[in-house]
């Protein structure tokens, strides 16, 4: 919740013109690296992958140099994604919305990321899902297991998978624990 402007400083608007104007840079960084990459032209998940990891790589640091909440601050990127990406409906569930869930898909190299020839759609399945986007390495698994099953619409496939992890915390488990688990889900 924005405080009353009453209660802003003049320190705290400096800051706030500071993140703005380098937010707005850093943008412009982000949209001409995602239009220079041949490879994104046709692919739309290598497009969205290099858009979020263009966004960690200069937008993040921006949050984090001025501790802000990175959410926060991918929620005022959208001010300046336009043409390539507008506000929606999605961007009112904060963490939910395409920017942070491009750069949560990008957590993962390229050279590593399993499911590049999903779908976006099947793609956002899997990173809107809470309970499947707290652990890196099972978004991967999920990813995996979608691919491997050749499914055209994965939706009811991941669904099954978010349904199992339902309320489970997966980060104390081995990788090979997590992959077992994954593995044995009848789907």
């Amino acid at each position: 919740m924005r405080p009353p402007a009453s209660t802003l400083t003049p320190e705290m608007l400096a800051t706030a013109d500071a993140i703005d104007e380098e937010l707005k840079i850093e943008m412009k960084n982000v949209l001409n690296a995602v239009e220079r990459d041949r490879d994104a032209v046709d692919d739309v998940v290598r497009k969205k992958w290099l858009f979020g990891h263009m966004i960690r790589k200069h937008v993040l640091p921006i949050a984090l140099r001025f501790g802000v909440e990175p959410h926060w601050l991918y929620r005022a990127a959208y001010s300046y994604a336009s043409p390539y990406l507008e506000l929606s409906a999605r961007a009112d569930r904060l963490g939910s919305d395409e920017i942070s869930l491009s750069a949560l898909f990008a957590s993962t190299p390229w050279e590593d990321l399993p499911g590049k020839n999903m779908r976006w759609a099947d793609w956002w399945s899997i990173l809107e899902a809470p309970n499947l986007r707290r652990d890196v390495r099972l978004i991967n698994l999920v990813a995996a297991k979608v691919e491997n099953s050749g499914v055209r619409n994965a939706r009811s496939l991941v669904t099954t998978i978010r349904k199992h992890f339902k309320n489970w915390d997966t980060t104390h488990l081995s990788d090979q624990q997590l992959a077992d688990t994954v593995e044995s889900i009848a789907v």
